[in-house]
């Protein structure tokens, strides 16, 4: 994924986090220059489902979060946010613990629903999702063979497609356009591609070019970010001994020059967007990444061959994959910092994205195999500018909704106009038409309703059919935590897990049902105006998707309710 589309935090466009960064790069830049001249020496370092079979299940009782506390202050989201209802908790987020609260109380879910998540890997181990995971019930695992007969030997938990030739996950690719690009001139990185057409090989160049220009000033920007925070947080340090530095004893701090008086200014300004010395570290880390390997066209890692992939599906950084995972399945048990919106869901993992943008074959056999092993629900937090192979994936795509599968993607993080500037994958295909049982999503805020579109949403009134939380997110990640995540790759799987709740209860729903009762139900905003994505003046909320709303589960189960009466 390129930074302009994807939307993985380490293998896509400029995370959100770092794209507030990026906005106040220039004042701090300056505050930073004015601080420096108000000192006269240097003060620190400057470091460097319709056609899938019905599972029968014995169901454990569902856990209920019990009617929450009144919202949290306007300047923090609680970790629940996203399962809140705008009615009774003041927060627009889905509704979900309301739904299961007052109008499936008494009911018990119907079936077990695989929710397939094709990303970049998910941690097998994870106390809040081990118990969630998908297993193969024809594989016995470990023992060398294909039990199943579906070609694939040991998959317990799902498979990787994303691989070397020696059988070993692909940790960092190249951007699709530096393959492209790369298969212009005859160089490594463009192998299994066909050499564009002349014109296009023009387009090409400059898109590369571009890409390379923004990386690198990117990159720049994120330094000299990383350069500020060192020093001020410096100059805080010895002026406020004793203790890791927080919001609260900054605030209070009174400074006794003017130094400490920026320092302080520069600190909180950090703060209010997001950021502090971990999140600058993961992104420097991201976009070095990005200018070593994502543009580099002699770097060629992917197997060129057919290969059969591997059975490793946490892969060799599972952070975003299973922070997906978590927002659809975590264990359901109040005493936990984290659920899953969805009872009795089963995550299936198919890793085919890696640190760079994921590419088109693997993509395509991830969604083979995810509808050949029983999943209803496909979800897809990962996108990029370029889609060389696209009838492949087309096809793929094709393929599951003819066999009644959901397929939930992330509309991207750039605040661009999906009409204008698709992404890939997308519902549209080459031919035009589109594929029947596709959801695209866009993410919703906590942060009020003239904010109700986070600032990074890509939007677009055809392409993108409606919002769904997606600021601010907490949810798993690997080694057993929870953290807090933004993007647009955390409200599809908000979707997903009101479609697996959906399914769970109503058995009989097919797909295409499902995916026209989240469109029918969503929460909208009559005459809403809001900030729109990117800081560009207002628009009116509806503008920004089919169906102008943010998906509602509460809504979505009277619906239903209603359907089956």
């Amino acid at each position: 994924m390129t930074p302009s589309r994807g939307y993985c935090c380490t293998d896509s466009l400029t995370p959100p986090s770092m794209s507030r960064a990026i906005a106040v790069a220039l004042v701090v830049s300056a505050s930073l220059s004015a601080c420096a001249r108000s000192a006269p020496t240097a003060t620190g370092p400057r470091p460097s489902p319709g056609g899938q079979p019905t599972q029968p299940v014995v169901q454990p009782p569902v856990t209920v979060t019990p009617a929450p506390a009144p919202p949290a202050a306007a300047d923090s989201a609680r970790g629940d946010w996203h399962r809140l209802d705008a009615e009774t908790d003041g927060v627009i987020g889905v509704g979900s613990e309301r739904a299961l609260r007052e109008l499936l109380a008494g009911r018990a879910p119907q079936r077990s629903v695989v929710v397939a998540v094709i990303d970049g890997g998910i941690d097998t181990v994870h106390r809040y999702l081990a118990p969630t995971l998908w297993k193969n019930p024809r594989e016995v695992a470990g023992n060398g063979r294909d039990d199943d007969n579906n070609g694939f030997v040991d998959d317990v938990f799902g498979w990787n497609f994303s691989v070397m030739a020696n059988g070993e996950s692909v940790h960092h690719d190249t951007f699709e356009v530096t393959r492209l690009y790369a298969a212009c001139g005859g160089q490594p990185a463009g192998a299994g591609l066909s050499k564009p057409a002349a014109a296009r090989c023009d387009s090409v160049r400059t898109a590369y070019r571009e890409q390379r220009e923004k990386v690198t000033s990117t990159l720049t920007q994120i330094q000299n970010i990383d350069r500020t925070m060192a020093q001020v947080n410096e100059i805080l340090r010895q002026a406020i001994p004793g203790g890791n530095l927080t919001r609260a004893r900054v605030q209070a701090f009174m400074p006794t020059n003017a130094m400490q008086d920026q320092a302080r200014g520069i600190w909180l300004q950090l703060a209010d967007n997001g950021l502090d010395a971990a999140a600058i570290a993961e992104a420097k880390e991201a976009y070095e990444s990005q200018a070593r390997y994502g543009l580099d066209t002699l770097f060629a890692p992917h197997a060129t061959a057919p290969t059969a992939g591997a059975r490793d599906i946490m892969g060799p950084d599972a952070k975003h994959g299973t922070h997906v995972a978590g927002i659809i399945g975590a264990v359901r048990d109040a005493a936990n910092p984290v659920q899953g919106i969805a009872p009795n869901v089963r995550l299936m993992g198919v890793r085919a994205v890696p640190d760079g943008d994921e590419r088109d074959p693997d993509i395509a056999r991830a969604v083979r195999y995810a509808v050949d092993n029983g999943a209803q629900i496909i979800n897809m937090s990962f996108g990029k500018a370029w889609s060389p192979q696209k009838p492949v994936v087309d096809s793929a795509m094709r393929y599951a909704a003819s066999k009644g599968v959901l397929l939930v993607h992330a509309a991207g993080n750039d605040s661009e106009n999906n009409d204008v500037s698709p992404s890939f994958p997308s519902s549209v295909t080459v031919e035009g038409a589109r594929v029947e049982t596709w959801i695209e999503v866009g993410a919703s805020s906590w942060k009020g309703k003239d904010k109700l579109a986070a600032t990074f949403s890509n939007y677009g009134k055809s392409r993108v059919d409606l919002f769904a939380p997606g600021d601010d997110i907490l949810s798993t990640v690997p080694g057993g935590g929870v953290k807090r995540e933004s993007g647009t790759s955390m409200a599809a799987p908000v979707v997903s897990g009101v479609a697996a709740l959906l399914m769970a209860y109503f058995p009989n729903l097919t797909a295409a049902q499902v995916k026209e009762i989240l469109l029918q139900s969503v929460r909208k905003f009559p005459n809403q105006m809001v900030e729109k994505p990117g800081g560009e003046g207002r628009v009116a909320f509806d503008a920004l998707s089919a169906t102008g709303g943010i998906v509602d589960a509460y809504a979505a189960v009277k619906l239903a309710l209603q359907r089956i009466q």
